[in-house]
């Protein structure tokens, strides 16, 4: 049997997010249809993200 692992992308800086990593995940603040994942080092540089769906951004 053979399994496959999808990890997370940072919504920022667009790296593979691995397990045990400091990072956050949220729905977009202004509508809620996606999940925004962000890594350590984009949080603390404040970088900015754009949603997919509703092209909100914020740091």
């Amino acid at each position: 049997m053979s399994t496959s692992l999808t990890l997370p992308v940072c919504s920022c800086c667009h790296k593979h997010i691995m397990p045990n990593d400091k990072c956050v995940k949220f729905n977009c603040p202004e509508c809620g249809a996606v999940l925004i994942w962000r890594c350590e080092s984009c949080r603390e540089a404040a970088r900015s993200f754009t949603c997919s769906s509703c092209n909100f951004s914020g740091p």
